[in-house]
């Protein structure tokens, strides 16, 4: 037994609607934090993501490159 073929791997292509899921489904306790990749979002500005998330009350931080974000 072995592994099977990699299959062929699909674009991420997510809106604001996957965002808000994921926020939702991970962020449920205090002091809970997500990381979202803001190419997985091309649809979206970082700077777009970044307020739209402060603007509803999370708390978010970037890495130095700013290719990642955390919401907490």
């Amino acid at each position: 037994m072995g592994l099977t073929p990699k299959k062929e791997l699909k674009q991420r292509n997510q809106n604001w609607e996957d965002l808000d899921k994921k926020l939702q489904n991970n962020l449920n306790y205090v002091g809970d934090t997500t990381i979202i990749r803001v190419s997985d979002y091309p649809g979206l500005t970082r700077e777009s993501i970044i307020n739209e998330g402060k603007k509803n009350g999370y708390t978010i931080s970037e890495n130095d490159d700013g290719q990642f974000l955390y919401f907490s």
